[in-house]
């Protein structure tokens, strides 16, 4: 008998809220990656069981990925869940569907893919009816039961009821305690007839015997043993309704983020400013924020360092989220301008020239500034001038007396 063994009670999981608008309907889609395992998702395996967030395989339901899971062996199982749903009563889900893809490179009969599972309290709040309820597509009727491989299928888990579940554990019938609504395929009993029909059941069966059951634990998909030989299949599109609140579960890989440092021109003696660097990758509306630790980026320059080109280069980036990669900036230390005697500036590093003086302006005969202005040696020869005159002028009065 195949089975799914539980892996319940063995990890300790922060509850996300989830909000539903009373009484009004609502279809959002919520991206799950590697950051959220620990947070609102758990991610538990056993032995050689395993799971992770890949991209692919071929076109994914949604976005570029998916959950993987894989096992080796019969003791094997890994499961990823959400336990934003507690406390929902299991008869409030209208909608409840996943999609699944096996690689053909399984070698475990081809009837195994992935499950999907509750972990139910069918005594509503009082304890002891815990349980985890399996959905397995190879115990549907007609479609269901058709197994492919390297092809993404869709698997209905509520078929108005009519979806085929099995129990965990044995489920007594409340109004006869000797007889069973479910029992557990995976146990033995004193009377297996008690069993007969019990093993596979529709999920309206159990909801018409425990109408107050409700979420006690997770949802989501899981690989469990008893399945011989190896098995790897991947899941995506978990699609969950309560009274027309639907969300569906985008399930995608870390992605590769660069951080480039910056380049940044300093003038020698200032200060090293902050480095703050570029990003290329961010996704789904992060920012630099949204990183748990964010990178950061030095210099071996300061601000005593000589003209040159420096290096800068950024590190320490943390996130279950993003894969980084980092790509160097520059720091440029320039020479800082003096300025001379003349007003002028030079560059530190070059020699200046001296400028050369101006010509003085020629000596003005009125008023030469050498002298303060100092009139005296033009008076002189004014005097000069006039005496010459009146020499000449003499010379001429004898020259015509004597012709007379």
């Amino acid at each position: 008998m195949r089975s799914s063994s539980r892996l319940v009670g063995t990890a300790v999981a922060v509850v996300a809220a989830l909000s539903m608008a009373g009484g009004a309907f609502a279809s959002s889609s919520v991206v799950v990656r590697p950051g959220d395992v620990g947070t609102s998702w758990l991610a538990s395996s056993r032995n050689g069981g395993s799971s992770a967030f890949v991209t692919g395989p071929a076109t994914a339901p949604l976005g570029v990925g998916s959950l993987q899971f894989a096992t080796t062996g019969l003791s094997d199982a890994s499961q990823v869940f959400t336990f934003g749903y507690n406390d929902t009563p299991l008869a409030n889900f209208d909608a409840l569907s996943y999609s699944t893809y096996r690689s053909s490179s399984s070698t475990n009969p081809i009837a195994q893919t992935i499950a999907l599972a509750l972990q139910v309290d069918v005594n509503g709040s009082d304890p002891g009816g815990t349980a985890t309820l399996i959905f397995e597509p190879v115990y549907q009727s007609g479609s269901y039961a058709a197994m492919h491989l390297d092809t993404w299928q869709t698997w209905d888990a509520l078929q108005g009821g009519n979806a085929v579940w099995w129990s965990t554990r044995d489920l007594p019938d409340p109004s006869n305690p000797s007889a069973f609504i479910a029992c557990n395929p995976n146990a033995s009993h004193a009377n297996p007839s008690d069993c007969d029909g019990k093993l596979f059941v529709h999920l309206s069966s159990i909801l018409a015997a425990f109408p107050n059951a409700i979420i006690a634990g997770g949802i989501g998909p899981f690989v469990g043993s008893g399945w011989d030989n190896a098995f790897t299949g991947y899941a995506d599109a978990l699609r969950i309704g309560v009274r027309g609140n639907t969300t569906t579960y985008d399930f995608e890989p870390t992605t590769a983020l660069v951080v480039t440092g910056p380049d940044v021109t300093i003038v020698q003696g200032a200060a090293i400013p902050t480095l703050a660097p570029a990003y290329s990758g961010l996704v789904h509306g992060d920012t630099s924020t949204s990183l748990p630790i964010q990178p950061t980026c030095t210099t071996a320059a300061t601000s005593g360092s000589p003209v040159d080109t420096y290096a800068i280069t950024c590190s320490g980036g943390v996130s279950a989220n993003y894969s980084f990669s980092y790509v160097p900036g520059t720091l440029h230390v320039a020479a800082a301008a003096t300025p001379t005697p003349e007003g002028t500036s030079i560059v530190l590093g070059e020699t200046a020239t001296p400028a050369r003086g101006a010509t003085p302006p020629p000596t003005s005969v009125v008023g030469d500034s050498s002298n303060g202005g100092d009139s005296t040696p033009l008076l002189a020869l004014l005097i000069c001038v006039a005496f010459a005159t009146l020499g000449l002028l003499a010379t001429e009065a004898q020259r015509r007396v004597i012709r007379r």
